[in-house]
């Protein structure tokens, strides 16, 4: 996770999003680019300066933002990263993911709203869009999140094959933050599947790395949202992760799996999206 992307509203939320991501890039000697959408247009940036000039409105939004994302940038906990600033116009969530992809970011880190805070803040928000449209991984994290220490990571999943690259990252972002990974099944009584199984299927990733390690913990619960962050409070999680089964044009006010705890959650969320998700 060496290039991360931070979209930046000057708002508690993504000055938490920056926070978490000073902490990833100091540990994997990656570069942050803090993320701005302003009222312009698409493109503007592009345009010539003539034509830019006979618009001095839109171009003095373009300066005020420049102004205050570098300001931005100057944050103490920032100053030993390697920090870019860009501003763009255009829909927030449209950008944000095709910045991501443009710029082979690795991570989108994003603040979010969380239960209490209103639903219609996070159902319909940019940061449900981009989770279900982004072609790499994203972390939400909440405005209140009291940065500590990530050496206890939550992996929940089913354990079947897909699984597999998002362990693998999990495993370098272990290593680099000298971090410890929880292996967490969640059963459920509508898809029980017996601790041997469950042991077998963890057992396929569980694959001994110097500095990190793995424990399997098979969680029952009636349902598997509640499960999930129980598991993590049981275990004083740092991070919960996961594997996003999204369709990018499912109702915003359809949460899936991922999305209600990501709502719910006090701590930060790192979902990784597969492939057919977007489909």
């Amino acid at each position: 996770m060496k290039n991360i992307l931070v979209p930046i509203d000057f708002s508690a939320y993504s000055l938490a999003a920056a926070r978490i991501a000073a902490a990833i890039a100091s540990k994997t000697q990656g570069e942050i680019h803090l993320l701005h959408l302003t009222d312009i247009p698409v493109g503007w940036n592009q345009q010539s300066v003539e034509i830019q000039q006979e618009y001095p409105m839109l171009e003095g939004r373009l300066v005020e933002a420049n102004i205050k994302i570098e300001k931005f940038s100057k944050q103490v906990f920032l100053k030993n990263c390697k920090v870019f600033t860009h501003v763009q116009g255009g829909v927030a969530f449209e950008q944000i993911s095709l910045f991501a992809k443009r710029n082979k970011a690795n991570l989108i880190v994003m603040g979010v709203h969380g239960a209490g805070e209103s639903d219609a803040k996070f159902i319909g928000s940019t940061a449900q869009r981009v989770l279900r449209t982004a072609t790499c991984p994203v972390l939400g994290v909440k405005k209140d999140y009291n940065l500590g220490t990530l050496k206890k990571l939550l992996f929940a999943s089913d354990f079947v094959e897909e699984a597999g690259p998002a362990i693998n990252i999990m495993k370098n972002l272990a290593q680099d933050m000298g971090a410890n990974i929880d292996l967490a099944y969640i059963n459920t009584p509508g898809h029980f599947v017996d601790d041997i199984t469950v042991e077998k299927r963890m057992a396929k990733f569980d694959i001994i790395q110097n500095k990190v390690k793995f424990h399997h913990v098979i969680q029952n619960s009636n349902e598997k949202v509640e499960g999930i962050l129980h598991c993590a409070q049981k275990r004083n999680a740092n991070l919960i992760a996961m594997v996003t089964h999204l369709r990018a044009h499912k109702a915003s006010y359809l949460l899936g799996v991922t999305e209600s705890v990501l709502f719910h959650s006090t701590i930060p969320v790192l979902s990784f999206i597969t492939n057919e998700s977007r489909h």
